[in-house]
């Protein structure tokens, strides 16, 4: 093996590494430029050449592969709701009746109490009655009454 593959070959791995450390999209392309370096570093024997497919390489997976890749994991970090945004489309009981108009209300959802307001600003809804978490604002509960059928 000549030292250009070697070279090609030791970082190859060192980007290899890198990726794993980081786990962002940010090295993994210059290890598909790296392997491609690596293989014509057998076939030419000019660094120039090596370097220009390294670089050629890298930028295409870059941009042709990177956007793609990233629109499938920003599918999945969107999927998963926490905190206060979990708590949209689940049912609570208001333990205080909820009046927009004189800013009170609260409710029960999982063992917590916190604010909440009516989605209709014209609606009071009564204690203990159930409600449907619709968004959340700030650090309040948008509801709706539920209507059993």
């Amino acid at each position: 093996m000549n030292s250009e593959a070697t070279f090609w070959l030791v970082a190859m791995v060192i980007f290899l590494i890198l990726e794993m450390a980081t786990i962002s999209l940010v090295s993994i392309w210059f290890v598909g430029g790296s392997l491609a370096a690596f293989l014509v570093s057998f076939a030419v024997r000019k660094p120039w050449v090596e370097v220009l497919v390294f670089l050629g390489v890298s930028l295409a997976l870059l941009f042709l592969i990177r956007p793609l890749a990233r629109k499938f994991s920003v599918k999945k970090k969107d999927q998963i709701r926490s905190g206060a945004q979990a708590l949209v489309g689940k049912r609570a009981v208001v333990t205080e009746q909820i009046d927009n108009l004189h800013a009170t209300g609260s409710v029960q959802v999982n063992g917590q109490y916190w604010s909440a307001k009516c989605l209709d600003d014209e609606e009071k809804i009564e204690k203990d009655s159930v409600v449907i978490i619709r968004e959340v604002d700030g650090v309040r509960l948008v509801v709706e009454k539920l209507i059993r059928q």
